[in-house]
């Protein structure tokens, strides 16, 4: 079935389930539960006087929304992150990211961005500079179900009081839960020849950031260099972030990423190309870990170790 075919189809699932855009009633239902999961957007949603009138594939904006563009979000334990593939004339050539946290604040979703790679790290830096302000506040309003999740606004401007542009997403199906679902932080990095730790590196607060989210099966990566490069002319200055699918065992890690941002754009088929770890928890401590890297499942040695905290 081709897209376009797709995308008429969901345009009538919209029609039928969304109606007009949804206020208060559906707050009932925990929103923040309906929302948690992994989304890839689809498509884009014109609304005239708060009605969906019609679906189209990307294209209708100047954000370089084209075939092959992809755009995934993960929602969970209150923190948003997000990145795309949209190439970027910049040194540092990759799409955007974004990290933060979310709250429902009655009739709308609200995302609190604090870190960012690419043009979406370079814009927080400079407006966090500005304002001094941690993180910046972005409203929507939204609309979700089971499968389904429209943002109103976002990368598509709204263009008058009565029509408005949404963001469709679809949630991706569920692929397994593992010990690692949740959301983590670098907390330091060990370095090793020939198996043996030869250094350990903390990570400056005010210099670098890097996350990972892990949930149903799939992960996104942020880095934020920008305090850490402050040159807009470096290619690192726009850190780097990636979004897959990941396989986790009792002593090893395999992700499989399919497309990054900042500095990497690569974009790879699905369950292709991956990268081995093996896996340390620290004295049964579910809330810390150490991902050393390997060149294969079987080798028992590695050049890198990072060590990940979970973020409550």
């Amino acid at each position: 079935m081709s897209i376009f075919k797709k995308l008429i189809i969901l345009s009538l699932i919209l029609f039928v389930s969304c109606g007009e855009i949804p206020k208060k009633e559906q707050t009932e239902i925990s929103e923040s539960s309906k929302v948690e999961g992994v989304w890839e957007r689809r498509g884009t949603i014109q609304y005239i006087n708060s009605k969906p009138i019609d679906t189209v594939f990307y294209g209708i904006d100047d954000t370089g929304e084209v075939e092959g563009f992809r755009n995934v979000k993960i929602y969970s334990e209150g923190n948003i992150f997000w990145l795309n593939n949209s190439p970027s004339n910049t040194p540092w050539k990759g799409g955007p990211g974004g990290y933060g946290k979310y709250k429902i604040e009655e009739d709308q979703m609200v995302e609190y961005m604090s870190h960012g790679t690419g043009g979406m790290g370079d814009y927080l830096n400079y407006v966090k500079d500005s304002t001094g302000l941690n993180s910046i506040r972005f409203p929507f309003d939204y609309s979700v179900s089971e499968k389904n999740y429209v943002q109103i606004g976002g990368r598509v401007p709204n263009s008058s009081d009565n029509i408005r542009y949404g963001e469709f997403y679809e949630k991706l199906p569920f692929m397994k839960n593992s010990k690692l679902d949740g959301v983590w932080k670098r907390a330091y990095e060990i370095s090793y020849v020939n198996g043996v730790a030869i250094d350990t590196t903390s990570v400056p607060k005010d210099a670098l950031l890097d996350v990972k989210v892990i949930k149903d099966g799939y992960f996104i990566w942020q880095v934020d260099n920008t305090k850490l490069i402050n040159d807009q002319s470096k290619p690192n200055y726009g850190g780097n972030g990636g979004f897959g699918q990941i396989d986790v065992s009792n002593e090893n890690i395999v992700e499989y990423t399919e497309f990054g941002s900042g500095t990497i754009t690569n974009n790879n088929d699905p369950r292709t190309n991956p990268h081995y770890a093996k896996l340390i928890f620290y004295d049964d401590d579910d809330d810390l870990f150490q991902q050393i890297t390997k060149d294969t499942l079987s080798q028992n040695f590695a050049g890198r170790g990072v060590v990940y905290r979970r973020v409550k």
